[in-house]
């Protein structure tokens, strides 16, 4: 699978897109813009009053 990248477009080595497969940014452009991939939210199954309220009673 080659890839290149969106802002320079050199090849991406198989390497990077083994260990990061949804990237689309070679390490040279990722290092001077930032990364393109971004972490996701996930829910933690709790309303924000309920988990300060834990987080308190774990606290203290």
């Amino acid at each position: 699978m080659e890839r290149r990248c969106e802002l320079c477009g050199r090849r991406i080595p198989k390497e990077r897109l083994q260990a990061l497969p949804e990237t689309k940014r070679c390490v040279d452009c990722s290092r001077k813009n930032g990364p393109d991939i971004r972490g996701r939210r996930i829910a933690v199954g709790m309303d924000v009053d309920t988990y300060k309220d834990l987080l308190g009673a774990i606290r203290s």
